[in-house]
């Protein structure tokens, strides 16, 4: 039986009973979080993390809340944040240490504003290392894991240091599923002034194409498909185009809409639920599986489900 007294003797950090998802979540969806914790440091995050295991309730590990659809009913057990506990970023000449909880879009700013090429292009990927480690996140031709050195993580209650030829990553994939991640180490390039000037004018094509093709004005949880890996399908379209030639665009269950601008975005136009969301979701993988014979694999998180959507 957990003892609320030994929880607040056991984390420094501030923690909620019965904390409302819809106000951690970019998608502005999802019930209670029974326990919410929002840890102080890295020694308070990974004693958050172990208390719950000593009491055999499940954690969930969230950053900025991007990239998750949480289920009406909530998520049972603990939610622990990283952003305040796992926040350090230390650059040093080519070699940077990032904690899980920097968002990538800094990490991504500080190295290139220090000359330093190898993730500059993503910077309009929203959501925190971790989160961008857990799926090896990438855009414009670059990914994550291209210059990651090692992996810090918690496994089984212990800290140990994964090097990249231990990690199975590939595709929007870590391979880091049965770990909590920590840090990790980064391997960049020097870039020389003029090739500083070529990625400026790159970022700058990219930022617009994206203010221009995504619906950033609304509240919604990034790609909800992962594109067909471009390894083993070289030819097949991205999902949105998919979905868009599907003619599903402008769907609508509830307050849960296919984004007219981007057919890979559902927003949330008002007061969406997660099953509303479930429901186009389904809609859109059955229009592309029957129109393709593309079965889409989800990009999002779904926290709180007990069966996942397969």
């Amino acid at each position: 039986m957990l003892s609320t007294e030994e929880l607040l003797r056991t984390i420094r950090g501030s923690i909620s009973i019965g904390e409302p998802m819809s106000e951690h979540t970019s998608l502005k969806i999802g019930g209670s979080a029974d326990f919410f914790i929002d840890p102080l440091d890295r020694d308070d995050f990974c004693e958050a993390l172990r208390f719950f295991s000593r009491h055999n309730l499940p954690c969930t590990i969230i950053g900025r809340g991007s990239n998750m659809l949480v289920h009406d009913d909530g998520i049972r057990g603990a939610v622990i944040r990283t952003p305040r506990a796992l926040g350090k970023l230390t650059v040093k000449k080519e070699s940077v240490v990032v904690e899980a909880g920097v968002p990538l879009p800094l990490l991504a700013e500080k190295t290139f504003a220090a000359s330093l090429g190898g993730i500059e292009l993503l910077q309009g990927i929203p959501g925190t290392t971790g989160g961008a480690l857990m799926m090896n996140a990438g855009a414009w031709g670059q990914e994550l894991f291209d210059v990651v050195s090692w992996v810090e993580v918690l496994r089984d209650g212990t800290l140990m240091t994964l090097q990249r030829e231990e990690i199975r990553f590939g595709y929007r994939y870590g391979g880091l599923d049965d770990s909590v991640i920590i840090s990790a180490g980064l391997k960049l390039k020097k870039l020389s002034a003029a090739s500083v000037r070529e990625r400026l004018v790159v970022l700058q094509e990219s930022r617009k194409k994206r203010m221009e093709s995504q619906p950033l004005s609304q509240p919604n949880a990034g790609s909800i498909f992962r594109n067909p890996d471009p390894v083993g399908h070289p030819e097949a379209m991205s999902a949105g185009k998919m979905i868009d030639l599907c003619g599903l665009k402008g769907t609508r269950r509830g307050d849960a809409v296919i984004s007219d601008v981007h057919a890979n975005f559902i927003v949330n136009a008002g007061s969406a639920r997660a099953a509303d969301m479930i429901e186009l979701i389904s809609v859109a993988r059955n229009a592309v599986q029957s129109t393709f014979g593309v079965c889409l694999d989800l990009e999002i998180k779904l926290l709180g489900f007990e069966n996942a959507l397969c």
